[in-house]
């Protein structure tokens, strides 16, 4: 029992230790699809929106972090053993199947489970500035005997600032850093959260495994071994979540700089057609390298008033100034 749970946790601790989607670059929002109409595209993105909305409610998390998931599953092995009372009651088994209960149990403790991060993400986030402050102040009071209140009064007086406008200040000093504050916080608590689960997890199921047995006392449990893992899970994804993101984000931009100097089969210039004698779109038909430049052959698709195409092909030289 003791080896199966021990390698469970470092089983869950190991899927937590990296999450790859730090690391990926972000997905441009998907725009309406191409129509005719732009009443129809608009409708039918406004449908989209609406069903998505209804799909997937505004308290579920929208990214597919590793930590929701493993909650999740974690959640729906506590629903399965909590199907196991609820069908040994025979006045709920009499009336309900059993597989019926046993379904409905480990689909709302996946779902429960795959909240819980982010209830508990919002809770820190909103309630950890202020109590971080009310336990500063009484950390100070209490244990180092410093009044702040006290020192704020000691204060000397400016005869051009009042007190209410210098309590306004602080009032929009503290509420500025504050908003500060939960912005990086929010950004930073997924990370923070799935290290530190994951080095207790890898840390203590080792133990367990290595020890045979459960910690009984809060000597017994491992701290060292699982510090040293959650640093390390922590360093690798804010590498992954901001240095390598950022350099990923650089090199597109400088694939997509070369692609607007470089045309390619298939890209759109707009040239003057000798044919129509219009400066229109062109179709990159072929691309060629000659001694005298890179050549392209494009294809103009200038409409006329009949919406008819000039459709002449014509050779320009590339310019990459």
């Amino acid at each position: 029992m003791e080896f199966y749970a021990g390698a469970f946790m470092v089983f869950i601790g190991a899927y937590l230790f990296w999450e790859p989607s730090y690391g990926r670059k972000p997905t441009p929002p998907s725009g309406p699809a191409p129509s005719k109409s732009k009443g129809s595209g608009a409708l039918g993105q406004t449908v989209r929106q609406a069903a998505r909305m209804t799909i997937r409610p505004t308290f579920l998390p929208t990214r597919g972090l590793r930590i929701y998931r493993a909650f999740a599953f974690v959640g729906a092995l506590i629903g399965f053993m909590a199907s196991k009372l609820v069908i040994s009651n025979p006045y709920v088994s009499n009336e309900i199947s059993p597989s019926v209960i046993l379904w409905v149990c480990v689909a709302i403790g996946s779902f429960l489970g795959y909240i819980l991060p982010r209830v508990a993400e919002n809770y820190i986030v909103v309630l950890g500035p202020p109590v971080t402050v009310v336990l500063t102040y009484e950390y100070l009071l209490y244990e180092r005997g410093i009044d702040l209140l006290e020192l704020v009064v000691e204060l000397p007086l400016i005869p051009e600032i009042s007190h209410s406008l210098l309590s306004g200040f602080f009032l929009v000093s503290t509420t500025f850093l504050t908003l500060t504050f939960r912005m990086y916080l929010r950004q930073a608590l997924p990370i923070l959260m799935s290290g530190i689960l994951s080095g207790g997890l890898i840390g203590n199921g080792a133990s367990i495994i290595q020890s045979k047995s459960f910690p009984l006392s809060s000597a017994e449990i491992e701290f060292h071994f699982s510090t040293i893992v959650a640093i390390c899970s922590i360093a690798s994804q804010v590498y992954a979540r901001y240095y390598r993101r950022e350099r990923g984000i650089k090199k597109q931009k400088a694939e997509d700089r070369e692609r607007r100097l470089v045309k390619r089969s298939g890209d759109i210039v707009v040239l003057r057609c000798p044919s129509c004698n219009k400066e229109a779109q062109h179709v990159v038909v072929t691309r060629k390298v000659t001694e005298g430049g890179v050549e392209l052959m494009v294809n103009c698709r200038w409409l006329n008033q009949f919406d008819e195409v000039c459709n002449f092909h014509h050779t320009v030289i590339e310019s990459t100034g």
